[in-house]
């Protein structure tokens, strides 16, 4: 990606010398094609950032899936929650949010519930704010 950039910068730099060398002709056709193909590559410069902010973008995505996937491969599903089957570093056991990992792939430790609210379950997910038993 680097070299494209490079290829653009030395085609706008060239442009630029294209330029100089016209005003001395002093030929105005020649002025107006170079004049446009220097919009052209100013254009590809700024759509050729953009394709790079989303493809930065994309390969976070991808390593974002990459892992809900790898966790997924790890939870068992037991008494209404998710608990891993094997250790993750930096991860407790479990519980975690059934609803959270099925509806956004996000594996969401439940809390145990504050006691005016233990009625509606003993555990709770901060994120759905969905309770459970």
């Amino acid at each position: 990606m680097a070299d494209v950039m490079a290829i653009l910068s030395t085609a706008i730099a060239t442009v630029q010398k294209l330029r100089e060398v016209s005003e001395k002709i002093k030929d105005a056709e020649t002025n107006n094609l170079i004049a446009d193909l220097n919009i052209a590559l100013a254009d590809l410069k700024m759509q050729f950032v953009t394709l790079q902010e989303e493809n930065m973008q994309l390969r976070k995505e991808l390593q974002q899936a990459r892992e809900q996937a790898d966790f997924r491969s790890k939870v068992t599903f037991k008494e209404g929650l998710y608990f891993l089957t094997e250790r993750v570093e930096g991860r407790p056991e479990g519980p975690y949010c059934p609803h959270c990992l099925d509806a956004e792939g996000k594996l969401i430790l439940v809390t145990k519930a504050q006691e005016p609210f233990r009625d509606f379950g003993n555990l709770r997910c901060p994120k759905c704010k969905n309770y459970y038993q």
